[in-house]
């Protein structure tokens, strides 16, 4: 059996060879090195191994021109070289984005700790010790293009996986009202509304929507289903799909949720629940009706309120949890000039508790410092200001805010 000049088995580099796969086979594969005959050790061992896709350079030049145009998955270069040595080579592969993570084997006889960490410095990935031992060599080169297509495919993995997480998010917000729909409303019921919707990590667990019951009714809700991300955002659309179905038909706020909590309580997997507030607006009769799902405490500003604003009882059982849960209807006086302030837990725990920006008292003391003519927007604006001025750029969990204003009466 024929061994070659290293004492390399030929037999053993062609079972290598078939196993190395079809892209291994094929990475490109340049190496540097001003000697002739060590750039042929190097490619001889390679093709023997089943590497085909090589390339020689004969100082760090010409090497960091091919490098450029060809675009290797590997390079083995050499230190001690003219025009450019190894260590420039390295620092100028390592400073260019184009090349900047392409693997960089250095074989070297240094021996000095602070000679081979000068090695690293320079943006090299590993060392091959001269003289050459051709088992490191290629052990070496397959452990760093494996990495390499391994970093590869996660990094396409991570583009498709961003892709359909934002096709989501723009599906997501597009079960949401919409500015024609609520212009629709707000001429129809004499409101002025605004809303802001934000999740915590590109996809939430939060919806609120408006339903005309009649001329004088609506009905609006607000919705936080347990968790982040992919898993709760499901859960919206179920909700939605809920909805818009047919499916919810009730007389009162807590008949609604009571049929919600019968829907949702066989569907949501041990442990994951919704927190929910429904309230249905009679413009006719200046009151509105309610039921809360353990939601955070909806603010109330009215006449009746001597212009301030006040929380809402919001006890009951959240959606999913309880089976049979009941929940009661509770009533407000809600004249022309009110308004009704609906946020998700976000705006009272970010930061967490106890150094939240916000509690419920503060948020009301904080609406009561604004004008009394302050708008719907501009109370909206004003409170993600201050949020955001005093506590976190992004909340913690997803936010979501409905403000909705019943105009004066004309006088």
């Amino acid at each position: 059996m024929r061994r070659d000049r290293e004492g390399f088995d030929e037999a053993q580099s062609h079972r290598f060879s078939d196993n190395l796969g079809f892209e291994l086979k094929n990475s490109r594969i340049l190496i540097v090195d001003d000697t002739l005959t060590v750039r042929a050790v190097i490619a001889g061992y390679l093709r023997n191994y089943g590497y085909v896709n090589l390339r020689e350079a004969c100082d760090g030049a010409e090497g960091l021109d091919i490098a450029h145009e060809w675009a290797p998955d590997l390079i083995i270069t050499d230190l001690m070289m003219p025009r450019i040595d190894g260590f420039e080579l390295c620092h100028r592969l390592h400073s260019s984005p184009e090349t900047a993570n392409v693997p960089i084997l250095v074989q070297t006889a240094l021996n000095k700790s602070e000679e081979r960490s000068a090695v690293f410095s320079a943006g090299a990935a590993d060392l091959i010790s001269k003289p050459i031992d051709p088992q490191e060599l290629l052990g070496r080169v397959r452990t760093h293009l494996e990495k390499r297509r391994l970093i590869a495919r996660l990094s396409d993995f991570q583009r498709r996986m961003e892709n359909e997480l934002a096709l989501a998010r723009t599906m997501q917000e597009s079960i949401l009202p919409e500015d024609d729909e609520l212009a629709a409303i707000s001429a129809r019921y004499g409101v002025t509304l605004a809303s802001h919707y934000e999740a915590s990590i590109g996809l939430g667990g939060d919806l609120w929507g408006l339903s005309p019951i009649d001329d004088d009714r609506l009905a609006v809700f607000s919705a936080d289903f347990s968790g982040h991300g992919v898993g709760a955002a499901l859960n919206t659309f179920r909700l939605h799909s809920f909805i818009v179905g047919g499916a919810v038909k009730a007389g009162s706020p807590a008949e609604w949720l009571s049929q919600l909590n019968v829907f949702f309580y066989d569907l949501l997997p041990a442990g994951q629940f919704a927190t929910v507030f429904c309230a249905f607006i009679d413009f006719a009769r200046n009151t509105f009706d309610y039921a809360s799902a353990g939601a955070p405490p909806p603010l109330l500003n009215s006449p009746d309120t001597a212009g301030s604003f006040q929380s809402l009882d919001s006890a009951g059982y959240p959606i999913g949890l309880l089976s049979g849960a009941r929940y009661e209807n509770a009533t407000c006086a809600f004249p022309p000039g009110s308004t009704l302030f609906l946020y998700s837990d976000a705006l009272i725990e970010t930061p967490e508790p106890p150094n939240a920006v916000f509690t419920t008292h503060s948020l009301c003391e904080f609406l009561q410092s604004m004008s009394a003519g302050a708008t719907p927007q501009e109370q909206k604006e004003k409170v993600l200001n201050h949020l955001r001025k005093t506590g976190m750029e992004k909340p913690e969990d997803d936010l979501t805010i409905v403000i909705l204003k019943s105009r004066s009466a004309a006088p």
